[in-house]
């Protein structure tokens, strides 16, 4: 049996400064409602090797460690792609595995193997403890993980779902994409179109040294489209995508109004053909949640991984914009600007009854006031002063351990009105909407944005479609240009499936909820036409 054996060493830190204290201090919200104490049913392969996940943490304990853990993942994926009338792609996987987390002598090692080949207990646990010895050899955390995990029991979490998605037919499925992609295509200008659907159902067990025994199954549901334009004679090519990102939930999600929410996005497209380029200038611009989260995503939320600001991610010293010394210091927008951190919110991919280390479902804020003032964290790094971090850990994968992780974000609803309340106090303004392109500079201080739709604002009153909007400014001067931000209908909770493509050490999915807000003096360029 083949066992993939990890050992984490962080360098870099000042261990004066951040080995003070090991209490991680925050404010836990009462677990959910989907959660239900009762006993543990486990699915697929990990069902049959049950038994075996708590002999691996007894083996660990026995050979010295503190604290033992292991996470087992079942996971479902089916994805399908139509292009055109076509099926381009039709994937359907699944895979398991276990991983065995310890902590011995100051220092954490892993040790992970495939479902298939579990049932050697001791040996798992004897090549993690040895991980765990070389690093205790070279560097040792200060840090009790026993003192942020209490003895849960057994008990359950589930995502809400109305419809498995994965006990609806294929064929119903193709259907779906199929009406989305057929009804742009009888439009001679819009000549191409695709539609995607991804779904993913991971169950998870979790059994520690600590007595807890938690079970959790995730659901996910992501369906979308887009369409392409193409103007013959000014040799213009746009594309306009669906509003709706991924969340979590059964099949369900596909019952919203799809249909019109195509509708508009080929209008969105045909009228950005003929559209006249947007005039260079810094203008007061309403940014609708569909942009909004994904620059959120893209240029703020990074800086909060707490690898960053400890300056352990690997990056030349001195790149990290926001350092432990800024927390509860350091203004990053105005007052109005919230932003809070959520594992219990609604549809959020996120969302559930624990971390992946087994400490209850939390609400914490990161933002108050517009000041730095909390930081995602774990018990894998150096201790940071007490009542900074708050404890998060998640994986996407069952070989890569539990780690630091970005909870769902939520950026609070201001006292300003909704959307067209914000666009009724601009006098020459832009509005801007559609997920696009963004682009960052390395040290992410930096950002372009492309969105895919906007619009001219008079007198209060959106006006005229204009193209080849760009807005390219720092992270600093845009999160502080806010003057108004909404709330109401229009508030969005979005999320990327994939956030290692904004921070590669990101794994995990989660969502971001935001409303419509109203930045001033944001430059704005006209991005060159290219045939």
């Amino acid at each position: 049996m083949n066992f993939l054996v990890q050992a984490t060493v962080h360098q870099g830190m000042d261990r004066r400064d951040f080995l003070k204290s090991s209490a991680v201090v925050g404010t836990l919200a009462t677990l959910p409602a989907g959660i239900q104490a009762r006993g543990v049913k486990d699915d697929g392969d990990i069902a049959a090797n049950a038994d075996w996940i708590q002999d691996a943490v007894d083996a660990a304990t026995s050979q010295g460690a503190s604290y033992a853990e292991v996470l087992s993942m079942h996971e479902h994926r089916e994805s399908i792609q139509l292009r055109k009338e076509d099926v381009h792609t039709l994937s359907d996987s699944s895979e398991s595995g276990y991983c065995l987390r310890v902590f011995k002598d100051g220092a954490w090692g892993t040790a992970v193997t495939a479902a298939w080949e579990a049932g050697r207990a001791k040996d798992l646990a004897m090549h993690a403890c040895s991980a765990a010895d070389a690093v205790a050899a070279q560097q040792r955390l200060d840090n009790d993980p026993a003192s942020t995990r209490g003895d849960l029991g057994e008990q359950s979490w589930e995502t809400p779902v109305e419809i498995d998605p994965f006990k609806v037919p294929v064929e119903e499925k193709i259907a779906f994409l199929r009406e989305l992609t057929t009804y742009p295509l009888k439009i001679q200008q819009i000549p191409y179109s695709v539609a995607n659907l991804f779904m993913q159902e991971s169950t998870r067990l979790l059994v520690n040294s600590a007595g807890s025994r938690l079970r959790q199954k995730h659901v996910m549901t992501y369906p979308n489209f887009a369409v392409t334009a193409f103007h013959q004679k000014l040799r213009r090519m746009d594309s306009r995508s669906s509003s709706f990102e991924a969340q979590s939930g059964g099949w369900e999600i596909t019952k919203r109004n799809f249909k019109s929410d195509l509708e508009t996005a080929m209008q969105e497209v045909l009228r950005t053909q003929t559209a006249e380029p947007v005039k260079e200038g810094k203008y007061q611009v309403v940014l609708h949640p569909s942009v909004l989260w994904d620059v959120l995503f893209e240029t703020l939320l990074p800086h909060f991984d707490p690898r960053s600001v400890m300056e352990i991610d690997g990056r030349r010293p001195g790149d990290a914009w926001l350092r432990v010394a800024d927390i509860g210091n350091k203004r990053i927008g105005p007052a109005s600007l919230q932003l809070e951190a959520d594992m219990t919110l609604a549809d959020g991919l996120a969302t559930g009854g624990w971390d992946d280390s087994g400490r209850p479902a939390l609400r914490m804020p990161l933002l108050t006031d517009g000041v730095f003032s909390h930081l995602p964290w774990d018990d894998t790094l150096p201790a940071l002063p007490a009542g900074i971090g708050f404890p998060c850990t998640r994986t996407a994968h069952w070989s890569e351990p539990a780690g630091p992780s970005m909870p769902n974000i939520i950026m609070q609803e201001g006292t300003d009105g909704d959307l067209n309340d914000l666009i009724s106090g601009v006098d020459d303004g832009l509005y801007v909407k559609g997920r696009g392109s963004i682009v960052t500079n390395p040290q992410r201080t930096l950002f372009r944005l492309k969105p895919q739709a906007a619009w001219m604002i008079k007198g209060g009153k959106t006006g005229d479609m204009v193209r080849g909007v760009e807005i390219e400014t720092s992270v600093e001067q845009f999160w502080n240009a806010i003057v108004a931000i909404g709330s109401g209908k229009e508030t969005m909770t979005a999320g990327d499936l994939f956030p290692s493509r904004a921070n590669p050490l990101w794994s995990a999915p989660f969502s971001v909820s935001v409303p419509p807000t109203l930045f001033a003096d944001v430059p704005v360029y006209a991005a060159r036409e290219q045939s």
